[in-house]
């Protein structure tokens, strides 16, 4: 397996085989529920590169059962381009597919992140007025002049204000966040797409070599 790698490394980099393995091997972090902190830890592992160098197998018993299969379809990849058996078509082909998975991937965690935001955006916004709600409830039931009163509901309402700003704050800083990343990772997959191409172009000049040299026999 060892020499499988080292043989395909001389025409394909390095960081394209991380790209697609790295993400999957990382062990999870503690949990911070900053909005920006969120989305770091759940998307930055898609824009990482491991710095080791490791056997496929060793990486590989690190990766959970669900994400295997896109590694095997990687592997693929770097067979068939370190054979030259296969039509640089079908190379193209099946990097596309390995790279839209990946960014299918990408958009699932998106999603799902914004849904769980968006839940527990509704959930302490709920808490908040039922809490306000037993206050001012609580607060009816006893006699009091109209100063008082006054001052009362007006902490009500700058509670409300307080509450409702750093909501929009949080909002804003999670949305800004998720932006980034994404920008990020579109990016990151452009320069790979990059990569690929320049090697398919060696690869295709070698495919092509090495039918003239079948055709002359």
């Amino acid at each position: 397996m060892k020499s499988l790698l080292l043989s395909v490394g001389r025409i394909f980099p390095l960081t394209l085989i991380l790209v697609f393995l790295n993400g999957c091997a990382q062990k999870p972090k503690e949990t911070d529920t900053r909005p920006a902190a969120m989305v770091q830890a759940d998307l930055e592992k898609e824009l990482s590169l491991k710095a080791e160098r490791r056997d496929l197998e060793e990486v590989r018993r690190q990766i959970p059962e669900e994400k295997k299969q896109a590694n095997d379809e990687l592997a693929l990849l770097l067979r068939v381009m370190g054979e030259v058996k296969s039509r640089p078509d079908d190379v193209h082909s099946l990097y596309q597919q390995i790279v839209q998975k990946r960014r299918n991937e990408f958009r699932s965690k998106v999603s799902r992140l914004r849904e769980n935001f968006n839940k527990q955006e509704r959930t302490r916004r709920d808490e908040f007025m039922t809490k306000q709600k037993s206050v001012r409830d609580e607060y009816k039931r006893t006699r009091v002049d109209r100063k008082k009163n006054a001052e009362f509901y007006g902490q009500r309402e700058r509670d409300r204000q307080d509450f409702f700003a750093q909501e929009k704050d949080r909002r804003k800083e999670f949305e800004s966040e998720l932006t980034m990343q994404s920008k990020d990772f579109d990016a990151y997959m452009a320069s790979k797409q990059k990569e690929f191409d320049e090697q398919l172009k060696m690869y295709r000049q070698r495919y092509e070599n090495r039918a003239k040299e079948s055709k002359s026999k």
